[in-house]
């Protein structure tokens, strides 16, 4: 190439480069069926629970936050250890408005339009505005705001990797949400892979919240629920009390003795430390303090008596995967503890290791699941 074409090249190529991104406007199709138009690059958006802040760091690592005008909650309320930790690398977190509490009819619609979202993030159907709200749907959208529906609750085994793409799309991460859907999919491939293969479905009670609330809310469809099934075990709660969660009698327990408990510890280090009951995982606990705290929880009569605590297949998992981008490792943690000869090879404590490392600007602290110690009978 001749000098003098090679500096128009150059001088071209940097006049292109310094141009903005020019708006495109993109077609979605949202969790709940919902056709959406949104403008891209977005520069406003508000989400509802601030736990979906993870997903956001997965997509933009080097600023979650950035064009998060509002939330519904703070990422506090149920990870206030990584949000101390957002608070450290991305300041301007701190300052996100909130625009409702804990629960869809805290929220306030005016305070929505008055940040002017471009988009807002909604939960089909979690502890925020759910897909059924028609009135607030029609009030946001006539105020100029785009609503899109995703889902890590109501079914995740289904509506994870959709949701992860969806988002990935309109924050023009679509990259980086493929390498972590395909990830994803090839560690579920796996499981389904082998699990077709068995002969023999243990039996499963998963429990929600143990030490939190009176005994014993059991998770059967949506939520972790369906993971049981896809992990080779069979949901006791399945048969007895269709629907997300259910209260079930300790007579029950013990009447039906599962193979296999599973609690999702919802407790923190703090409550650990202090006595408290609930049973805990996440920041500040070791593999020891996680076993102990579930063993001083199964201590219990009713709990004590069943095989699964007697053989020493009682285990808990950090409640929090329940709605995640990140419940692979659940769906990992249950494959391992129902069929443990079959995937000997896999340890889901790395593997949400390896999900920090490679995707997330945060520091993984804590364990995230436990098995209770037992002596051997």
């Amino acid at each position: 190439m001749p000098h003098w074409l090679h500096t128009v090249f150059l001088i071209g190529f940097g006049l292109m480069a310094s141009l903005p991104v020019r708006a495109e406007t993109i077609e979605i199709t949202d969790l709940a069926g919902r056709q959406v138009n949104i403008e891209t690059p977005i520069k406003r958006m508000v989400i509802s629970e601030g736990r979906y802040i993870s997903l956001l760091a997965l997509l933009q690592p080097t600023d979650p936050v950035r064009g998060v005008v509002g939330m519904m909650t703070p990422l506090g309320w149920t990870q206030p250890d990584l949000e101390r930790q957002l608070f450290a690398k991305f300041p301007t977190a701190r300052d996100i408005p909130l625009f409702g509490g804990s629960s869809a009819d805290s929220v306030s619609v005016e305070k929505i339009i008055d940040l002017a979202p471009q988009v807002a993030i909604f939960g089909l159907s979690d502890h925020g505005p759910g897909a059924k709200n028609a009135e607030m749907i029609e009030q946001l959208t006539a105020a100029g705001t785009q609503i899109i529906f995703i889902d890590f609750r109501a079914d995740p085994l289904n509506n994870t990797l959709p949701s992860i793409e969806i988002l990935g799309r309109v924050l023009q991460a679509e990259d980086r949400a493929s390498d972590y859907t395909e990830f994803y999919q090839s560690r579920l491939d796996m499981i389904r892979e082998r699990v077709a293969g068995i002969k023999v479905r243990p039996t499963v009670f998963l429990q929600a919240h143990p030490g939190r609330f009176e005994c014993c809310w059991g998770m059967a469809e949506g939520m972790l629920g369906p993971f049981v099934g896809q992990a080779g075990g069979l949901n006791i709660a399945d048969a007895v009390a269709p629907g997300p969660t259910a209260q079930h009698t300790a007579e029950f327990l013990l009447t039906e003795n599962p193979d296999v408990w599973i609690g999702t510890a919802s407790g923190t280090v703090r409550e650990y430390r202090g006595g408290a009951l609930p049973v805990a995982l996440g920041t500040g606990m070791s593999a020891d303090m996680a076993a102990d705290s579930l063993a001083r929880y199964l201590a219990a009569p009713e709990f004590a008596a069943l095989d699964a605590v007697r053989n020493g297949r009682a285990h808990s998992i950090w409640h929090n995967f329940y709605n995640s981008p990140f419940n692979i490792v659940a769906l990992e943690a249950f494959a391992t503890w129902i069929h443990p000869d079959l995937f000997a090879d896999l340890n889901s404590e790395q593997t949400m290791q390896y999900i920090y490392d490679t995707w997330l600007p945060f520091d993984l602290e804590g364990v995230h699941s436990a098995t209770v110690h037992h002596d051997a009978r």
